[in-house]
This record gives structure tokens, sequence and C-alpha cells, in this order.
């Protein structure tokens, strides 16, 4: 499929995608394989400068408003053109091409207008990237506001601008974290990876052995707080500088229990915030080497003996060394390991509710814990919610509405 990413005016994004070979999408379709022109907007003129083709899923996101992207892949085979201006698919797409061919990085279905973006590409293709150039300040709000007779003749020029709903559902809390009918970890590890696809089940080793995987530390960093995450996730992606990355999983639920703001803010401070601390304190230089060591040690062992896929393992090895002999793969499973641990840690926090404000002050604390390596240990974190069906409409639709 072709399809257009678009940055809208924000060069920075723009830019991220290009250096960390990775683009981010607001919206699910694209899949692995997909040629993908990178567009940004400069006063009314939507540019093309590079193409590329979507590789693996991954769960990288370099980009400051990262929470807006629900799928991100890693890109390969990347093309440079000289900036071209994408009008000429009003040619094929009429007053409403941008809601055609470029709204949700929806997939191109007019042949001409696809053998035209590959004319026009060619013709201005260079060897070396070109950056955007500065911006043209617009006056007024990029949004448009359309009357309901416009909207009508917009829906049937463009059928698919119009979202269809397929069901309406109610927002119902989980009882709490552990309950074994409406707990919020058991529904979750339970259905880990059709909810989060970001993380694809042939890239990641998810150990959901609660209480499995307790740090050695001589004193409590934070005091009165477990050093036991509720699960380990292990990510490889072979493009990484680690390929390897550990992720120490706490599950957390104000479910039916702590209703009132209050309450959640006492939680989250006295509990939630200093739980997380005491992970990242674990593999952090604030705990002396021997220590550390000792906990790494202890874990990989534990990673080895809990039965984890080896087929799984040995494709990870030989897509870093095609040579590698089957003998060896466990050894060379054992030094990544290390290396992630001393390099490449996150602390993820799956939860019923999180404050944008919340997260970004989690994640500066997490981010103060150093790595052996000097790199900070970073923070993860998804909200999980759970919903009855009011109504279903149509399954071939892809949208729901939901009510708090």
């Amino acid at each position: 499929m072709i399809r257009t990413l678009h940055c809208s005016t924000n060069t920075t994004n723009y830019n991220l995608c290009l250096e960390h070979k990775v683009a981010g999408f607001t919206h699910r379709g694209p899949v692995e394989g997909d040629i993908i022109y990178l567009l940004y907007k400069n006063g009314k003129k939507s540019l093309c400068g590079a193409r590329f083709v979507l590789d693996q899923i991954t769960d990288e996101k370099p980009w400051d408003d990262a929470d807006n992207y629900v799928l991100c892949y890693s890109i390969k085979d990347i093309e440079y053109c000289k900036f071209f201006d994408m009008s000429f698919l009003s040619e094929f797409g009429g007053k409403y091409w941008p809601l055609m061919f470029m709204q949700g990085a929806k997939a191109f279905k007019d042949k001409k207008a696809i053998a035209k973006l590959d004319e026009l590409f060619t013709a201005n293709k260079v060897e070396e990237r070109t950056y955007p150039i500065e911006q043209i300040a617009e006056s007024e709000d990029d949004e448009e506001d359309y009357s309901e007779e416009e909207r009508k003749k917009i829906e049937k020029a463009v059928p698919d601008a119009e979202i269809k709903i397929m069901g309406t559902f109610q927002t119902i809390n989980f009882r709490n974290e552990t309950d074994s009918f409406r707990g919020l970890e058991k529904l979750v590890s339970e259905n880990f990876f059709k909810l989060f696809p970001n993380y694809p089940e042939e890239h990641t080793i998810l150990i959901s052995e609660n209480r499995l995987f307790k740090t050695q530390q001589k004193k409590e960093t934070v005091i009165g707080e477990s050093r036991i995450p509720d699960a380990l996730m292990i990510t490889f992606d072979k493009n990484r500088e680690i390929p390897l990355r550990i992720s120490l999983v706490e599950y957390e639920c104000y479910g039916e229990g702590k209703l009132k703001t209050s309450e959640k803010s006492k939680y989250m401070n006295s509990h939630i915030i200093p739980q997380l601390m005491q992970f990242a304190s674990s593999f952090s230089t604030i705990t002396d080497k021997t220590t550390r060591d000792n906990t790494i040690s202890d874990w990989i062992e534990k990673i080895e003996t809990t039965g984890i896929d080896i087929q799984k393992v040995t494709k990870w090895m030989k897509e870093l060394n095609p040579e590698i002999q089957e003998a060896f793969v466990i050894s060379q499973f054992e030094k990544e390991l290390k290396k992630a641990f001393n390099g490449n840690i996150h602390v993820y926090l799956i939860i019923d509710e999180l404050s944008p404000e919340q997260k970004e002050t989690i994640k500066n604390i997490i981010a103060a814990f150093k790595l052996e390596t000097g790199q900070p240990i970073i923070f993860d974190s998804n909200i999980v919610r759970l919903v009855q069906k009011i109504n279903f409409v149509d399954s071939n639709f892809e949208y729901g509405l939901t009510a708090q």
C-alpha cells in the first residue's frame, strides 16, 4: 500500500522520524511493507521530502508528543528528494483531495495518483537528505469549519472521511488490581498482546509470574515498598544500540475502592511513585555495583528457567549474528541480557487512570536514576479501562464511542 505520513508544521518530528528511523501513526491501518511518503506543512503547502518502507512494529517513540502515536514502525529503504508540493493530487481528488489522500494515513486507491506521485518523487530524487525550510506563519487556524451543506458534499465525494461507529460502550471500574474475575492485572496479562500490538509477540517475552523477581539490596532505598515487580518484559529490536530491553512491569488499579480524587492522589504519592522509584533504584548506580551484579545474575538465571521460548531467543540471536551456532545461543543471550540490565531498562506502569501531569512527574523522577552506562531509566505507561457493550452497530467499522 502507498500512504502519506503528515507531520503538519512540526519539523522537529519530521526530522526525528528520519534520524531515529521510526514512523509513528495516530491511527491504526498501516502495515509492514507499506511505502510511506513523509510530508510536512509550510504555509498552505504540504511538501514531500522523503519516502521509506515500513519495517517491524516498534515501541520506540522519540517524539515529545509520543502519546499521540498508537502505532509505530521502524523504517528501511529511505530515499530523499527535493521538496515538492503535494497539491497536484487535486487532479485526482478534486477540491477535497487532502481528505482523500492524507487524512489518517489512509491507503491510496487511485492508481493514476500513485503513478504521478512516484513520477514526481523520482524526478526530484537526491542522494542527500533535504531539510525542512523555515516555516511560513499562518494568521488563522488551520482547522476547517465546514457548514452542514459542505459536510454533505464531502461525505459524498470522500465517503471514508466520516467516522463510522462500530458500537457504543460504557466504562466500568475494575474491581481492583488482583481480583480473579475483574482484576486489572489478570485481564491485562491474559490479553496483553491483543491489547498492546506495539509489543509484537514474536519480539517480546512477557514473564507474568508474580513475585518471581526480587532485587537484592542491603537496605530499602524507599522504605516500606516492595522490590518485586508484577512482571518482567523483554523486548528485542535488532536496530537498537542495545537490542534487548528490560521492562519492570507494575500493575496498579484504583478500581472500586478509590473513587475520590483525594484518595487517588494519596495512593499515587504514598505508594505508586515510591514503588516505581524502588524498582528504578535497584539497577541504578545509587545501589552499589556488587549488589546490582548479584541481582542481575539472579534474574538472568530465573529468566532462563521460566520456560522461555528457546526458538524465539534463537531467532533473535541469529538476527544479531547469522553465523552463531546453536550451542552458543544461550551464552550470547546472557551477554545481551547483561547489556540490557546495564544500559536499557524501563519502568512500565499499567494503570486504570493517569493524568498527563502525573505521567510527566513520574517520567522526570525515574529519569533521575542512571544506569551503569550513564543512560537514564525510562518510564513507560499505559492506561487500561474496562468497558461494557451498550449497543453493537456494525463490525465492519473501526471506531467506538465510550461513555465514562
